[in-house]
């Protein structure tokens, strides 16, 4: 009978390791596990995270910054040095009784931090939690503060007897903080501007009328708006220290809509529609109270209207879109009351329809805000186009609802920052360079939300 020399047996490499598998406390185990490692979301520069992963084995995880210039780890703390993507990755090497787990990254944007003394103000609505929703808007402000990561969101109050509110528009002029929107009830809805969270109801003499964008100037504080009547035609108002004031019609048009201000100077712009019927909507733009018909676009037909406006440089900027009774809806741009230009569809969004929205100048470029409509799912997608150039903005990470739509609305800057609000999903949310999205908190006991505007506050 032949006998196995031991030593040549354990000399064979794959019995060794066959052997070696199956026990000895320095060995690695075939038990597999994984790791649980959420993607984190949005976060800010110079405000430090403690991560959260987790092995399926109950292991210590180890986290590793593959991003340093970004973010750096030590145990189960980030820190964030720098603006731009930060990628985790979460690592679990294994023991005598668990294979070694599948490495899990997580990548999200890192915003830069919020300057000293600099209060980012952000004006919207909120919709309560209930199925199918109410229609019952409440109005919001988030607020965002150097050296913290989440904005905290407060209710402005209504004035007696409303039971309804939304807020448009939001302005900062020294340590006062404007809100223009409205209030309403059964009967009617009001125009209403807020001073540091104290509600006024301004003039009108209709049962339905909004406040909408703000500019301060000079002392000055302009809100321009709308007053409907019965039969749904509108009137544009400019009020002036809560004084109403009519904007007139083009000749030739019987009604009109005001949608956004600007101010240079002893000059008043307002941008807006006028209007006989529903089918000839045309765009205006008022100056100091008279009205001028812009160009029509060319090659497309139908309504059209501006609502984006800023001035630089003694130039004059706005934004609109068409609404063809035949067609899609289409983004166009006008530069002094020249001939309007069509701005480009947003990538990965097709000509279903895509419009721009407010318009914002910072030092040479001109940034307009707006949506597109997804090829691949048909929501709307939030855009925005900087000198003419579109970029789609992404959903942030967290975003409730699949597929979810996106709006950008509006528009500010803190020092070469750029911040865009709106939504995504059922959450108001705001963007910084264009960067991944970051969810607004929900106000308690609300289950939808948006943002209508951004407004800076500095030292």
């Amino acid at each position: 009978m032949r006998h196995l020399n031991l030593l040549s047996f354990f000399s064979i490499p794959s019995l060794a390791l066959l052997v070696s598998g199956c026990g000895g406390g320095n060995s690695i185990g075939h038990t597999t596990q994984t790791i649980t490692f959420a993607n984190p979301g949005t976060q800010t520069v110079g405000v430090p995270l403690t991560l959260s992963a987790k092995a399926s084995s109950d292991a210590a995880v180890t986290l590793t910054s593959a991003t340093p210039g970004v973010c750096t780890v030590s145990g189960t703390t980030a820190a964030f040095v720098a603006a731009g993507t930060c990628t985790i990755d979460a690592g679990q090497s294994g023991n005598s009784t668990y294979a070694a787990a599948s490495q899990v990254a997580q990548s999200f944007t890192v915003n830069p931090a919020i300057g000293p003394n600099t209060t980012i103000y952000i004006a919207g609505s909120a919709i309560p939690a209930v199925n199918p929703p109410t229609g019952v808007n409440v109005a919001e402000v988030w607020k965002l503060t150097s050296g913290s990561p989440t904005a905290t969101v407060t209710a402005l109050p209504m004035p007696s007897g409303m039971t309804s509110s939304q807020a448009y528009a939001i302005a900062v002029s020294g340590s006062d903080v404007y809100v223009a929107g409205y209030a309403g009830n059964s009967t009617g809805q009001v125009p209403v501007l807020w001073v540091n969270g104290a509600a006024t109801i301004l003039p009108s003499s209709m049962t339905i009328s909004r406040a909408g964008p703000i500019a301060v100037s000079g002392g000055n504080v302009y809100v321009t708006g709308f007053e409907e009547n019965t039969a749904g035609n509108t009137t544009a108002l400019l009020w002036v220290n809560g004084m109403a004031t009519t904007l007139a019609p083009p000749s030739g048009m019987a009604y009109a809509s005001a949608f956004d201000i600007a101010v240079s100077g002893s000059d008043v712009y307002v941008t807006g529609i006028a209007f006989n019927t529903d089918s000839d909507e045309v765009a205006v733009l008022w100056v100091n109270g008279s009205a001028t018909v812009l160009p029509a676009p060319t090659g497309l037909t139908g309504d059209y209207w501006a609502e984006g406006i800023a001035i630089s440089g003694g130039n004059v900027y706005m934004s609109g879109m068409t609404s063809p009774v035949v067609g899609n809806d289409t983004a166009i741009t006008w530069a002094n009351s020249g001939a309007a230009t069509t701005l480009p569809i947003p990538p990965n969004d097709t000509a279903q329809g895509y419009g721009a929205g407010a318009t914002a100048v910072l030092g040479n470029d001109v940034y307009v805000t707006g949506s597109g409509v997804s090829g691949a799912t048909g929501n709307s997608t939030a855009a925005y186009w900087l000198n003419g150039t579109a970029t789609s903005l992404p959903l942030p990470t967290n975003t409730i609802g699949s597929p979810a739509t996106s709006f950008a609305v509006g528009i500010g800057f803190s020092g070469s920052d750029v911040y865009m609000v709106g939504s995504a999903g059922q959450y108001a949310a705001y963007w910084v360079n264009g960067g991944a999205g970051t969810l607004l908190p929900m106000p308690s006991g609300m289950g939808y939300s948006n943002a209508s505007a951004v407004a800076v506050a500095t030292p």
